[in-house]
């Protein structure tokens, strides 16, 4: 933006004055009050003109780090001003504001003195909400030696922040499939490890063919293998995503985005465990991760900084999304389970992998009709586990009650 330029108070006082004694020259027929009127007058207007031709300029150069933050960390920016034109005297400052959602204003007094001083500053950043900021709002402002007029200018300088939800970190929830003997078998990648991984305690009523004789000699306890069914690890999560089901609270809705930092933690939680990853929203709209360790977490938290709620009713397009994916792990993050919901979950195919629902509590005054949704979902084995919008997430995280989630 070109830099106008804006009398100060001392600009305006005198032109004030100036008029003030021409007017009174005038009145009075006292033509020797005129000189000193056009020296008030002329002084501001003479000012300008030499401020035009000494008014510093300036090269900017502005970064973040890290440029990817998550909600609630601290980044910082720096800032470098290299002075292009020098200003003799000349007072110079850069105002740098972030906006409200990433921090407070910051002031800096530049150097003009001469061509191809530097200026350096840093402060730091702490955004409050996930999205995409652009830092845009740096002004530099200028004046004249007299202190007559001030030049601001807006630098086209736009660096953009990405804030990603709060990653909190999870337990291990023991999810996978359930064979056929009612343990979990191991995936491909621990089947080629010790021996001793592949092995458990002997329980009554094992199959004797499946006893390792080798491990059983070598530790003094009979030892059977452990069922080795063909097991891909994939996990999908399904984020509620529907409007109607998150109220809003002035410019944000809460319960939704405490779904999206669940969302954000429990994938990061199933990528440490190696599974691939995939996330499903209520429209229907699909985003795959993958299990590369290198690329998986970010491209899981890339989706995530952008989500927003939609206009859809119900989890139909979800579940006819996640029908035609196949099978896997199932956590199903609920802004609110209601009839529709759990007719459409529960007419998901049958699954030997866990399925769980974390859900959002409803008021004390719905919570019979909550009770009845719920039971008829863990009907249809599901491990439906509640929480609340300001409630600990690794604790809503652990199973409700023990060896819920999986089809026996």
């Amino acid at each position: 933006m070109r830099a106008l330029p804006r009398p100060t108070s001392r600009a305006l006082g005198s032109l004030v004055l100036g008029a003030t004694v021409a007017g009174a020259a005038w009145g009075t027929g006292q033509d020797d009050l005129l000189w000193p009127a056009v020296f008030f007058i002329a002084l501001p207007l003479v000012a300008l003109l030499s401020s035009l031709v000494t008014r510093p300029s300036f090269r900017v150069e502005r970064s973040v780090s890290p440029v990817v933050t998550p909600v609630g960390d601290t980044a910082r920016v720096r800032l470098r001003f290299t002075a292009t034109r020098p200003g003799f005297g000349v007072d110079a400052t850069a105002w740098d504001d972030p906006g409200p959602l990433l921090g407070a204003p910051h002031l800096i007094r530049l150097d003009a003195r001469h061509q191809g001083a530097t200026t350096h500053a840093a402060y730091p950043i702490q955004p409050r909400r996930r999205g995409r900021h652009p830092l845009a709002r740096l002004t530099v402002r200028t004046g004249d030696v007299l202190g007559f007029w001030t030049f601001s200018r807006t630098a086209g300088l736009a660096t953009e922040v990405v804030v990603t939800p709060r990653v909190h970190p999870l337990p291990h929830a023991g999810l996978g499939v359930i064979g056929e003997t009612g343990e979990t078998p191991l995936p491909r990648s621990a089947q080629i490890g010790p021996d001793d991984a592949t092995v458990r305690d002997y329980h009554p009523g094992d199959d004797v063919r499946r006893i390792d004789w080798r491990t059983t000699a070598r530790t003094g306890e009979l030892m059977v293998r452990r069922e080795e069914a063909a097991w891909d690890p994939a996990a999908w999560l399904l984020l509620d995503s529907r409007a109607g089901v998150h109220a809003p609270a002035g410019d944000t809705r809460p319960t939704f985005e405490w779904l999206v930092d669940a969302a954000a933690s429990v994938g990061e939680r199933l990528l440490e465990e190696s599974y691939a990853l995939g996330l499903v929203d209520a429209a229907g709209d699909v985003h795959e991760a993958g299990s590369d360790p290198a690329v998986a977490a970010a491209r899981w938290l890339e989706p995530l900084v952008d989500v927003d709620v939609t206009g859809v009713e119900d989890l139909r397009a979800a579940t006819e999304a996640l029908h035609r994916r196949g099978d896997g792990v199932l956590v199903a993050l609920l802004g609110r389970l209601d009839a529709s919901s759990v007719d459409l979950l529960a007419g998901l195919p049958a699954s030997r992998c866990a399925r769980i629902a974390l859900v959002i509590a409803p008021a004390e005054a719905h919570r019979n009709e909550f009770d009845h949704h719920r039971a008829a979902l863990e009907r249809h084995d599901w491990d439906v586990r509640t929480t609340t919008p300001d409630g600990d997430l690794a604790a809503a995280w652990l199973p409700d009650r023990a060896g819920a989630g999986a089809r026996r």
